[in-house]
């Protein structure tokens, strides 16, 4: 690939995150960033409700970014959650129609219309992801790549289908294009944040990826290499936050606030230490009254993990749970949960979802990336990062391998070139 311009947005429930790539050949590099946190309620629970608002947001990061560059940016990859994504793994067979011949691109081609065609999807609904993860020859030979050319009288696969709901998403495009671009490829909010996040050997082991925003939580699994479950619900901080407020009579602003500063998601484990954390006391000024009342950490701590316990218990791993035994699997989960997203950082939360999945657990922050600054090095900015990373896989397999002959033509004319260029400087 030659100087290939790759931009992601990551449009949430808190704000809007750019981000501008450059590939060439084996290089990648980011070369501009920006984020806007909402002034307004723009977007709810990660769709948008506010259509001249975001694409106000839009424009400004779009603006800001070409400014960076000094490069238009007609086209943008996005990556979406919002509880209107989800997605599943299944087998399918093709009997080839005569037996004992090579594979074709058509017979794959056509395997992957049958898996379309037999999926189940809601009218209002679209599959707008199908990623074969390995095939199946004759029922006994497994193989990752694509089997064109092999031999055989019968071809599996084990796909990944994901679908999105039409209007939701709808609504993202109609903000883009109103800002002035188009959208060029859409991901999954929890793939991006994989991508930028995991190993190949944490994909083998087994590994749940948790982004935990703060309108919504996206999560998927993977094992052996294969991902079998996309999941999005509508649940992320802002639960939490709205419990304060109501429980306290407080802001959400204020919610908010003494959530990061005094909450403590691991509070039974702290309690049981007789942590002088959960001893803090905080003021809190009361809606309406104006009054003032002293609420301590203790309190706010055991709300706090009430409600991450609830998201995480009830919802993240009890969907997990449900959907695995529909398939008759049960996942071996090597390498733990990886945690990003804004409300990744809570304090103590590490510690409460490895004991609610009974699992190690870690956060995971996108670093390691060429142009790549520490102020966008934290959980809230995975998915916008993630998402470049995926974009650029694709654009990778796209480009066709150069034959051989042709290389060997390159070469010469390149040496042709250098001893012309010798003999003219010498005469």
């Amino acid at each position: 690939m030659n100087n290939e311009t790759i931009v992601s947005l990551d449009i949430g429930t808190q704000k809007i995150a750019g981000m501008v790539a450059i590939v060439n050949d084996d290089m990648f590099e980011i070369i501009g960033a920006e984020h806007i946190e909402y002034e307004e309620e723009i977007v709810q629970k990660g769709r948008v409700i506010d259509i001249e608002g975001c694409t106000e947001y839009i424009k400004r990061v779009l603006s800001e970014l070409e400014q960076q560059t000094n490069i238009g940016l007609p086209l943008v990859n996005i990556s979406i959650g919002g509880g209107f994504v989800r997605g599943w793994t299944s087998f399918h067979k093709l009997d080839l129609e005569s037996p004992k011949r090579r594979i074709t691109e058509l017979d794959i081609d056509n395997l992957l219309k049958n898996v379309k065609n037999e999926s189940k999807v809601l009218p209002e609904s679209h599959i707008f992801k199908l990623l074969a993860q390995e095939y199946v020859i004759d029922d006994e030979t497994t193989v990752k790549k694509n089997p064109k050319g092999m031999f055989g009288s019968s071809l599996g696969a084990l796909v990944h289908v994901c679908v999105v709901l039409d209007n939701p998403l709808e609504n993202i495009f109609q903000c883009i294009k109103n800002a002035g671009s188009a959208v060029d490829c859409v991901y999954p909010h929890s793939w991006a944040s994989a991508e930028v996040l995991l190993s190949e050997e944490e994909k083998q082991s087994g590994v749940v990826v948790i982004d935990f925003g703060k309108g919504t939580t996206d999560f998927l699994v993977y094992w052996d290499g294969n991902l079998y479950g996309t999941y999005s619900v509508r649940c992320g901080g802002e639960y939490i936050d709205r419990d304060l407020a109501r429980i306290f009579n407080i802001s959400m602003e204020t919610a908010s606030e003494i959530k990061k500063q005094y909450g403590w998601c691991n509070y039974p484990s702290l309690i049981a230490q007789k942590s002088p954390e959960l001893a803090k006391r905080v003021e809190l000024r009361l809606v309406g009254s104006g009054s003032k009342v002293n609420v301590g950490a203790d309190k706010i701590s055991k709300f706090v993990y009430e409600r991450v316990e609830d998201i995480m218990k009830n919802w993240v791993k009890k969907i997990i749970e449900d959907e695995m035994k529909k398939l008759k699997k049960t996942p071996r989960i090597g390498a733990g949960i990886v945690l990003t997203g804004g409300a990744a950082q809570l304090k103590g939360l590490v510690e409460c979802v490895s004991g609610i999945f009974e699992k190690p657990a870690r956060i995971g922050i996108p670093k390691g990336i060429n142009g790549l600054i520490p102020s966008y090095q934290y959980p809230c900015f995975s998915a916008v990062v993630g998402t470049l990373l995926l974009r650029k896989k694709e654009l990778e397999k796209q480009q066709l391998p150069v034959p051989d002959w042709v290389k060997k033509i390159r070469e010469l004319k390149e040496k042709t070139r250098k001893s012309l260029g010798k003999i003219w400087g010498e005469w």
